[in-house]
């Protein structure tokens, strides 16, 4: 197990059994797959994010805000990315992106991104990047995660709400 602290940014890299498991997801990828992205508080006691913070735990466990759908416009929060990586080998960067329509023109509201790093097949990631507060603009908006594997990218979009 990696695990390394970096200017806020948590990155943890666990030996995943899972490399031979999905291989036609894996075609289509480049070898890494997003798990998860969310947006949730920022823990004042900093004990949140956390990896394998679950005493007696038998698995690897990736220990996070709970995800929240409903963004509150002046509030900023912790964004959590996980992925899985089956087969690439190489430099990998995740960012993510906070968008919203308006006047029919997708603009983007807030985002972030990790430095370079690099990123073994066999592995899962766990990323947590502060963010900015949200600005003031209520309505429908989508959150979206993006690994960048070498030349390739593969994303998750997730709807939220800002109020």
């Amino acid at each position: 197990m990696r695990i390394s602290l970096n200017t806020g940014l948590l990155l943890a890299s666990l030996a995943a059994f899972a490399s031979g498991i999905y291989p036609a997801i894996a075609g289509g990828s480049a070898g890494v797959i997003v798990t998860s992205v969310t947006a949730g508080a920022g823990d004042p006691n900093g004990k949140v994010p956390a990896i394998n913070a679950v005493p007696g735990a038998g698995v690897a466990n990736a220990d996070l805000s709970f995800p929240l759908a409903i963004l509150t416009h002046g509030t900023a929060y912790d964004i959590q990315m996980t992925s899985q990586n089956t087969t690439f080998g190489g430099t990998c960067r995740d960012s993510y992106r906070l968008t919203q329509v308006q006047s029919g023109k997708t603009v983007t509201l807030l985002s972030g991104e990790t430095a370079p790093y690099s990123c073994a097949a066999g592995t899962v990631w766990a990323w947590y990047l502060g963010s900015k507060a949200v600005p003031d603009s209520p309505g429908s908006a989508t959150l979206t995660g993006t690994v960048t594997a070498g030349k390739n990218k593969v994303s998750m979009k997730v709807p939220v709400e800002i109020e």
